[in-house]
């Protein structure tokens, strides 16, 4: 579990020499680009006449990079101080003018198991985060400090006795500078939140409901860097079928979109008005330690989290639902707009709304409150029976509904739509007769390629940082492991691998024939890894067409150098690929964790030619 110790828990005094990295005074270039890319504005509804809609995620940080020659820290140079227990440390010292708080953004390549990290932030001197161990810097390719209050921060490097500084590769690509929206301070914990909502936002506490007081402790506030900005949503504490207690959080995939993200990400539980009205401070519980991020869709924009640090005593598992919603329906959202005390809007469905991808969200309308930046995320709910407590059913994506536009609606994302590719972890022990098995894709930023898996060891493998470097994209698509329960014609999946001195990548196909002449052709090169690695049907090999209940898997090969490629059931993260842009949605889907230039390979007329089929349930 990652802890905040108390002074004196850095391993150094205050007055030993330490490197300084002093940054600039922001520019305004630097504050405009505040999570510009990912809160603007989306293109029109398709529905004629609508009106755009906006994501409401909150940003609250900007990136600030580290100047060249700084990045990759000299471990030799550091003024390393000698230990009672014959290990060093050494101090790096980060100054950004203005600053409410700072997170230190670093990459760790190479490190002894004994190397540990503690932080510090300049105006809460008496809470010192860590110490973080090597594995845990590594496990999610940049990793994101806890929130250091104050505009200088401390990061305390320690060497286990034995350990030269030249065993330690670790570098300081940026920092996230935090402030909130205005240009006003804003101190790591988020009390300076508190008001910032609209008028017409109502307090839980207002309601005080026992379903709506039980729901509260469910709901948290997230806090998450990614690519030096930081950012607030909202999320919920999910249970599963078995009652484990396993920390499932579910937001949105705008949200937690990279495993980068998830790592990083801060959970504020409790921060709820202690009274109708109250603006006064809560008795809240801040959570560092991050997530792993288990899946999430770009089409339909859910995502699913673990907690690698269990909540706190007294938060409450929601109960959730994972059925289609009647038109006006009765549901309730409690949420963080503009990170404020948690606030509980009410409304009902109106009919399903389609985007162009023909992916479909639950449509709402409040009579009761709104939705802000920082809902992002947020449950939509329904009442359970007998009325006592509320069901998840979805996450908000984006709306134009607001305060001052209460004809505005907004959509949610479905947690039946969610469910065929949740079920493993939200009901493992339910019963699984054609036996479907997640396939899960990786990235290694390293050789900026990609890799797939059915295999639960591999899985456990990867997830337990057996191949450093390796992390979760989030995406997955359904296929099956056993040809005897599966579909008639269900094909099985090889797998071939390229020697390291080609290219060291990784190939897959269902097609038996492209198999066999792959093994043929490319017998010096690929080295066929398993013949049948799962299975899965084929498309139609004329006009690419796959079967009902299935839905299609792209395939791409790097245009540059014709040996990576990328597998995806998503049907927004294929037109990035293909076009580089994604000039067919109107969801303002942000291409940029999707570049590259890549060539797409399937049956049937591009973009639309899969190699695969995936079945949807």
């Amino acid at each position: 579990m990652v802890k905040a110790e108390h002074l004196p828990s850095l391993l150094t005094p205050a007055n030993v020499p330490s490197m300084t990295i002093a940054l600039p005074a922001p520019t305004e270039a630097e504050k405009s680009r505040r999570g510009a890319a990912r809160t603007g504005t989306a293109a029109a509804r398709s529905t004629p006449g609508a009106l755009p809609v906006k994501r409401r995620m909150l940003a609250i940080g900007f990136a600030r990079a580290i100047p060249d020659g700084e990045r990759p820290l000299s471990m030799a140079t550091l003024p390393w101080q000698p230990l009672a227990d014959a290990g060093m440390a050494a101090r790096i010292n980060v100054s950004s003018p203005g600053a409410a708080a700072i997170r230190i953004g670093l990459t760790m390549s190479k490190a002894d198991a004994g190397v540990a990290l503690r932080f510090v932030g300049s105006a809460a001197p008496q809470h010192v985060f860590g110490p973080f161990t090597a594995k845990e810097i590594t496990a999610s390719g940049v990793y994101w400090s806890p929130v250091l209050e104050g505009d200088s921060a401390t990061v305390e490097i320690y060497l286990p006795r034995g350990v030269a500084p030249t065993a330690v590769q670790l570098a300081m690509p940026a920092i996230s500078h935090l402030v909130v929206t205005g240009g006003d301070l804003q101190k790591s914990e988020p009390v300076d939140d508190i008001g910032a909502s609209g008028f017409c936002e109502v307090d839980v506490a207002c309601v005080a409901t026992t379903a709506a007081l039980n729901q509260a402790k469910a709901v948290a506030k997230l806090l998450f860097t990614e690519g030096g900005d930081t950012f607030i949503c909202t999320g919920t504490l999910l249970n599963d079928a078995i009652a484990s207690n396993t920390p499932y959080l579910y937001t949105a995939s705008h949200c937690m979109d990279s495993q980068e993200a998830a790592s990083s990400l801060v959970t504020y539980w409790f921060f709820d008005a202690v009274a109708c009205g109250n603006l006064s401070v809560p008795p809240y519980v801040t959570v560092t330690g991050g997530a792993v991020l288990l899946g999430r869709s770009v089409d339909s924009d859910w995502a699913l989290v673990r907690l690698r640090t269990p909540p706190p005593a007294n938060a409450v598992f929601s109960a959730w639902r994972a059925e289609a919603l009647p038109n006006s329906s009765a549901v309730t959202v409690i949420h963080h707009p503009e990170g404020d005390l948690k606030k509980i809007s009410s409304g009902s469905t109106l009919d399903y709304f389609s985007f162009s991808d023909n992916t479909s969200f639950a449509d709402v309308r409040y009579s009761i409150g709104s939705t802000e930046a920082g809902s992002s995320g947020a449950g939509l709910l329904t009442l359970g029976s007998g009325g006592n407590f509320y069901e998840l059913r979805g996450g908000l994506f984006a709306g134009d509904a607001s305060c001052s536009r209460r004809s505005g609606d907004d959509v949610y994302s479905r947690l039946d739509v969610a469910m065929p590719l949740i079920a493993p972890y939200l009901t493992p022990a339910a019963a699984n007769p054609n036996k479907k098995t997640l396939v899960v894709e990786y990235y290694f930023a390293g050789f900026d390629d990609y890799f797939i898996t059915a295999n639960q060891p591999e899985i456990q493998g990867l997830d337990n940082g057996a191949h450093p470097g390796w992390v979760r994209t989030g995406l997955t698509f359904l296929a099956y492991a056993d040809p005897s329960v599966a579909p008639a014609g269900a094909s099985p999946v090889c797998r071939f691998y390229l020697l390291p001195q080609f290219g060291d990548s990784h190939f897959y196909s269902a097609d038996p024939a492209e198999c066999a002449a792959t093994a043929v052709k490319f017998a010096a090169s690929w080295v066929e890894e398993s013949p049948a690695l799962f299975y899965i049907e084929l498309p139609d090999r004329i006009t690419g067409a796959c079967p009902a209940s299935t839905r299609p898997v792209y395939r791409f090969v790097n245009r540059i150098n014709q040996v990576h490629h990328r597998y995806t059931a998503e049907t927004d993260v294929r037109n990035c690929l293909y076009y580089g842009t994604n000039p067919t949605s109107d969801k303002d889907v942000d291409c940029a964790p999707f570049g590259g230039s890549w060539v797409e390979e399937g049956y049937g007329t591009p973009p639309g030619a899969p190699v695969m089929c995936s079945p949807t349930s």
